[in-house]
C-alpha cells in the first residue's frame, strides 16, 4: 500500500446514513480532482441492528394482543426492508459524486462495520478507505469512533480521516489541499508514508512540510545539560529532515520545507498543523510510537481526537 500514487484514485466511503459519516464525501472529492476516481459507497447494517428492530416490533404487537409470526420470516422481511432503504439513500449520495468522480458505485452489507469495511477495501485492491470518525445518531447508525479505531487496526490500506463534528447537514464545500504534512520520527517505518504524501503533493501542486517532533530532555546527558541535550537533537532531526526533503524536493518539483518543535508529540503535530495552516496530516501506519501501532491509543488516535485538519495514515 505505501507504493500506491494518485496517477488513478479508488476509495471506499463508507456511510451509515448520518450527516456526521457524510463529512468524508468532500475529502472524496478533495481527492477526486486530482486523479481520475472510483467511487464506492458502502453502508454496513449490524446483526444487531436487524435483531433488535425485529424484537422492537413483536413487543409492540404484543402490546396490541397480537403476535409476530415465524420469527426468521420477519427476520428476513427486515433484512429486505433495510437494503432497500440504505440502497435508496446509497444511490441518492452516489448522484452527488457522479459528476466529480470517473465512477461511482454502492453495496450494502450486512455484518460487523469494521469487518466488513477492511474486507471491502481488501476486495477493492489498491484502494484508500476515506472515513469521518465520532459520527454516531440514531438506531442505525454506527458508533464511527470505534469502528475506525478498529478499521486502523485492521486494514493495510491507506484511511483518511476527518473529525466529524456535529452539523445538521453534511457540507458540501470540497477543501482545498495546499498545505501536506508528514510527521516523521526518524524510521523507517515512518517513512512508508512518505510515497503517498509526495504523490498527492505532486498532483495537488502543494507545500510539503516535514516534521518532526522532540521531547525534551528531562535532565543532563553525559557532558551537555537538558537544554544542551534537547538542542542537539533538534540538530540531529533537522539534519534527517533536511536529507529527505531534499529527496521529496526533486518528486515533487516544488520546495520541501522542515520543522522540528519541542514538546509532547501529539500535542505539538495538532499544534504545528494549526500554526502552519496544513490541511492535510500525514502519519506512518507504525512509528511515532515506539513498537506499537501509531494508531492502536497512540499519536494516530490522539490527533484525530484533538485536530480538525483530516489524518492519512498510511505506510
Amino acid at each position: 500500500m505505501s507504493t500506491q500514487t494518485v496517477s488513478s484514485l479508488t476509495l471506499l466511503v463508507p456511510l451509515d446514513g448520518s450527516p456526521l459519516a457524510e463529512q468524508a464525501l468532500p475529502l472524496a472529492r478533495m481527492l477526486a480532482a486530482l486523479a481520475p476516481t472510483s467511487v464506492h459507497l458502502l453502508r454496513v447494517i449490524p446483526p444487531a441492528i436487524v435483531s433488535n428492530l425485529v424484537r422492537h416490533e413483536a413487543v409492540l404487537l404484543g402490546a396490541a394482543g397480537d403476535t409476530l409470526g415465524d420469527r426468521d420470516e420477519q427476520l428476513d422481511y427486515m433484512r429486505e426492508a433495510l437494503q432497500a432503504e440504505a440502497e435508496t439513500y446509497l444511490e441518492q449520495q452516489a448522484g452527488t459524486l457522479a459528476e466529480q468522480v470517473h465512477s461511482v458505485d454502492y453495496e450494502v452489507a450486512f455484518g460487523t462495520p469494521a469487518e466488513q469495511i477492511v474486507a471491502a477495501a481488501a476486495r477493492y485492491g489498491d484502494s484508500i478507505i476515506v472515513m469521518a470518525t465520532h459520527g454516531k445518531g440514531g438506531l442505525l447508525r454506527w458508533a464511527l469512533g470505534s469502528v475506525t479505531t478498529r478499521v486502523l487496526q485492521t486494514t493495510g490500506h491507506p484511511v483518511l480521516v476527518a473529525r466529524g463534528s456535529k452539523v445538521d447537514h453534511a457540507p458540501t464545500v470540497t477543501p482545498p489541499l495546499r498545505r501536506i504534512m508528514v510527521a516523521l520520527d526518524g524510521s523507517l517505518t515512518a517513512e512508508r508514508a512518505l510515497p503517498m504524501a509526495t504523490s498527492l503533493a505532486r498532483a495537488a501542486h502543494g507545500d510539503m512540510l516535514l516534521t518532526q517532533v522532540i521531547e525534551p530532555a528531562d535532565s543532563p546527558i553525559a557532558a551537555l545539560t537538558a537544554d544542551e541535550a534537547t538542542g542537539r537533537l533538534r540538530e540531529l532531526a533537522f539534519g534527517y529532515l533536511d536529507r529527505i526533503a531534499e529527496q521529496s524536493t526533486r518528486h515533487i518539483g516544488r520546495h520541501v520545507t522542515t520543522s522540528v518543535p519541542v514538546g509532547h508529540v501529539a500535542e505539538e503535530i495538532v499544534e504545528e498543523a494549526a500554526r502552519k495552516h496544513i490541511d492535510l496530516i500525514v502519519l506512518g501506519r507504525h512509528g511515532l510510537g515506539g513498537a506499537q501501532p501509531a494508531f492502536l491509543g497512540g499519536t494516530a488516535e490522539k490527533v484525530t481526537q484533538a485536530s480538525a485538519v483530516p489524518l492519512l495514515v498510511a505506510g
